[in-house]
């Protein structure tokens, strides 16, 4: 399981992802694996990331990385065509139904708005929608804590929501994106306390249209974070 915060700030969209992986067995029983998985990976044109089975969200995830997108509506036949092939092999699994509800994908990639650039956030989850993307909107947020039930993810999410919305209303434009990140690392050190399948270290991306930097390794209480570009890979 993961968890994942996002917060789109206009500008830029920031991205926190814990680095946990965790086997699940047939019978639900969950177990960690590791805490040094890199879960938000480059793409050409931003990066991409997922939540729940990595049966299902790394040949997406390879895909995209290697070959790149011509609009998001390939990457959602890759995603259909995943959760498809999924269910599919696993037609007699008990979990069949918890792991497609539990399982999401997120990229970003930069467009133009009347003439502006635009850096957009969308993504895949059941609970929304079965067929197609979501895009998340200037000033909003999205929560995908792993382990948590709908009602302590969207809780969760009011609490970011209410930062993010104080930090953009009063705060100067500097001094936004560092009071944003510091509760993200908040959160998911509290999350980690809460769900066994989160840890409480974390990558955080920075996307602003094709850039990407990113602090690898990174946890609340840490008091400078280095951020550093991630290389923008070529499409294939």
């Amino acid at each position: 399981m993961t968890c994942i915060l996002v917060a789109h700030l206009g500008d830029e969209v920031i991205i926190a992802a814990d680095k946990r992986v965790t086997q699940i067995t047939e019978h639900g029983a969950r177990i960690p694996c590791g805490d040094n998985e890199e879960k938000i990976v480059r793409t050409e044109v931003g990066i991409i990331t997922g939540a729940g089975s990595l049966a299902m969200l790394d040949p997406v995830k390879s895909l995209v990385r290697d070959h790149g997108f011509g609009s998001p509506d390939e990457v959602l036949e890759l995603i259909l065509q995943a959760r498809a092939s999924f269910a599919q092999v696993h037609a007699d699994s008990p979990r069949l139904a918890a792991d497609l509800a539990e399982t999401s994908w997120m990229f970003t990639y930069p467009t133009l708005v009347n003439d502006q650039p635009v850096t957009r956030f969308v993504y895949f989850h059941q609970h929304h929608s079965a067929e197609s993307l979501c895009r998340l909107t200037e000033g909003r947020v999205m929560c995908f804590p792993g382990g948590f039930s709908l009602a302590q993810a969207q809780a969760l999410q009011a609490r970011l929501q209410a930062v993010v919305t104080e930090a953009l209303e009063s705060l100067p434009a500097n001094q936004v994106k560092q009071s944003v990140v510091s509760f993200m690392l908040t959160l998911m050190s509290e999350t980690a306390a809460i769900s066994g399948t989160v840890s409480s270290t974390c990558d955080v991306a920075l996307v602003n249209g094709r850039d990407v930097d990113i602090a690898s390794g990174v946890s609340a209480g840490d008091e400078i974070l280095e951020f550093i570009p991630m290389p923008r890979l070529a499409a294939q």
